[in-house]
């Protein structure tokens, strides 16, 4: 058995637990010396007594004794506590490996609380590792995913690999990495405790490797055991703001902005900091909802620059702010292929408007070497090329370029990404196909900054080609067939639209529909180039290192410190290239692992869950050494009263 370090508060129960019995032993020798002046009245009284009550008085006092000895065995091994489920030996571990979500929902502060969760578990669990005595602990955090010993749990909170981060956590990665350290290292009898708040995106319930885990906490089930410790604690007070896109269009700066509320949404009003190239200003925004997204129109006056928008502070700070940057304007390019022919025209004028001076069209025949890496759009009218040579169009969608495919002149006998062509409908005489569902609020037919709504019913046809797809449909014929489709593929996206600019098919090459529809797209496929300045942390472009002695950072939205610069959100500078890297947008998503979806990940797996919430924060684990050492006294001091005889009766002796 593993004997509990005799600090001053164990000394003192230790001292007592020896002191009351040696006390109890005192009183049992003075009483011996009464007992012969009164043995004639102890017989006397004997004989009263029946012999029920004398095996009864018997017994007590050897179940007194019995108990005394068992809780002193149990203070010995130090049992302790964990949601209300008793661990004996806590004592005996030779390793416990603490698995530390530290991503950055983890900074949520929860109600009537000071600390956000990932301080507080900090705090509970260095205590917690300080009670086992001789414990070894290892700390696997979730930025790094590297296992490091730590001498000393009270130094847990000072050093940088438990501080705040902007990063997501990968928990089947972070407990594959734990166990692999339990084979290599041979831990002996090992505990992982692994705090996290449950986010699903964290999770990833679908991940391959849970099968993987599931078999390895089940071969080492005699060695090792699991503990999750929850941190479920909710807070009514946190606003999170991301930049969705942004985009520079001649001296402009487009920003899509989403604010979501997350618990009771609300109705308020509140202000907005933008700061741009060092430039603070303030706009009051108002939010009805979850979700509130906003367009934000920025005016540029130099080539390049930075900033950040910001709201103010509240219950988790890591996701108040949200970061950009822009380079200077290039020319939009984009690409029609299509055999001569109005409808290729007709496309080519939307791609590059009059007016639209920093936007360049240009047509190519399908045999033809089209510039891929300088195009924002591809717009294919021709028929869908077969496998062998589909691999261009794929290479392009995968790196962020759109595709568009309008109905090709000549039959199409493949598919691309699942979707083909089939065939031709002709409208009946004096009819039209109209359009009379679409999208308001999504894809290129999407209403307008202010709400107005693309005039999509004004389309009329009289040709049109079956869409054979099982893609999301954007736009609906008034017969409920796809008019326009889309999927969403690699960084890119690919686009199906069921007729022709072309007055012998219909109406689509007035602008009313064609316009807004093709430049759109053309805004859409243009973000690729914005990644040049943009970037999420965890998924960073391989040419940026982040361990460059040139790596520095520009803003001032936030402190930071120079050893956790990899796992913060801030404007940088990668020698002359300027990169906005923000939080992964999933960490503002309140979706969490219930306890039933953790058992159905962790099915046949032994593990214990401890859901902590604010009202339920006094540690994962307490020690119930004390408790026992305690119950010992009180079987003793029991135990020495059914000793001790009756008081004499001095009316009956003097007789």
């Amino acid at each position: 058995m593993n004997f509990p370090y005799l600090t001053s508060n164990a000394f003192f129960w230790w001292l007592l637990a020896i002191g009351i019995p040696v006390l109890i032993h005192f009183l049992n020798r003075r009483r011996h010396r009464v007992v012969k002046w009164a043995a004639m009245d102890f017989l006397l009284k004997a004989t009263r007594e029946s012999k029920g009550k004398k095996k009864l008085k018997h017994i007590l006092i050897l179940a007194c004794r019995a108990l005394a000895v068992a809780a002193l065995v149990f203070a010995v091994a130090r049992p302790i506590t964990s949601n209300g489920l008793l661990s004996w030996g806590a004592g005996k571990l030779d390793t416990v490996i603490l698995i530390l979500d530290r991503s950055a929902s983890m900074e949520l502060v929860p109600n009537g609380d000071t600390m956000s969760k990932r301080q507080g578990v900090i705090q509970r669990v260095s205590e917690a590792a300080a009670a086992l005595g001789g414990s070894k602990l290892i700390l696997i955090d979730s930025a790094t995913g590297r296992p490091i010993p730590i001498s000393d749990p009270n130094t847990l909170s000072q050093i940088s690999q438990t501080s705040a981060s902007d990063t997501s956590a990968n928990i089947p990665t972070l407990l594959d990495t734990a166990l692999q350290y339990i084979f290599e290292k041979d831990t002996g009898r090992t505990e992982i405790w692994l705090a996290s708040d449950m986010q699903a995106n964290n999770w990833q319930p679908k991940s391959g490797k849970w099968e993987n885990i599931k078999a390895g906490l089940d071969n080492l089930a005699d060695q090792v055991s699991l503990r999750i410790l929850a941190q479920v604690s909710e807070s009514d007070n946190n606003l999170s703001v991301q930049i969705l896109n942004s985009q520079r269009i001649d001296d402009q700066l487009l920003l899509d902005i989403e604010i979501l509320q997350h618990g009771e949404p609300s109705t308020q009003e509140l202000p907005l900091t933008l700061s741009l190239n060092g430039t603070d200003s303030i706009e009051d925004v108002t939010l009805s909802s979850t979700s509130t997204k906003l367009r934000k129109r920025i005016p540029l006056t130099g080539q390049s620059g930075f900033g950040y928008l910001q709201l103010p502070a509240d219950t988790n700070l890591r996701d108040n702010t949200s970061y950009f940057s822009y380079g200077s304007q290039r020319q939009i390019r984009s690409a029609v292929i299509a055999p001569t022919s109005e409808a290729r025209d007709y496309l080519a004028l939307a791609s590059a408007p009059p007016g639209y001076a920093n936007q360049l069209a240009q047509t190519y025949l399908p045999t033809e070497d089209i510039p891929w890496s300088t195009l924002s759009l591809v717009i294919w009218q021709a028929p869908i090329p077969d496998d062998e040579a589909q691999q261009p169009l794929l290479d392009f969608i995968n790196k962020g370029g759109v595709i568009a495919f309008f109905p090709p002149d000549s039959p199409s006998e493949h598919s691309f990404l699942g979707s083909s062509w089939g065939l031709v409908s002709n409208a009946n005489s004096q009819k039209y196909f109209v359009v009379d569902k679409w999208d308001r609020n999504d894809g290129p037919l999407r209403n307008g900054e202010n709400g107005t709504p693309v005039s999509a019913d004004k389309l009329r046809a009289i040709k049109k080609k079956e869409i054979q797809s099982k893609d999301t449909v954007l736009a609906s014929w008034s017969n409920d067939t796809p008019f326009l489709t889309r999927q969403l593929h690699g960084r890119g996206s690919m686009y199906f639209v069921g007729t022709l600019p072309d007055y012998t098919w219909s109406n689509l090459g007035d602008a009313d529909v064609i316009l807004p529809l093709i430049q759109r797209l053309v805004q859409r496929g243009n973000q690729r180039f914005g990644s040049d300045h943009t970037a999420t942390l965890g998924a960073l472009p391989t040419e940026l290192s982040i361990d460059s002695a040139n790596m520095k950072r520009l803003d001032k939205a936030t402190s930071s410190s120079p050893l956790n610069l990899a796992y913060q959100a801030g404007v940088y500078q990668f020698n002359n290239r300027i990169v906005a890297i923000n939080r992964p947008p999933a960490e503002d998503v309140d979706i969490f692992i219930s306890a039933d979806q953790l058992s159905s990940i962790l099915t046949d797996t032994s593990y214990s869950l401890f859901e902590e919430t604010t009202k339920n924060a006094a540690g994962f684990t307490q020690q119930l050494w004390r408790v026992f050492l305690v119950l010992m006294l009180l079987f003793l001091i029991a135990e020495a009263l059914l000793c001790l005889s009756p008081q004499r009766n001095n009316t009956t002796h003097q007789k």
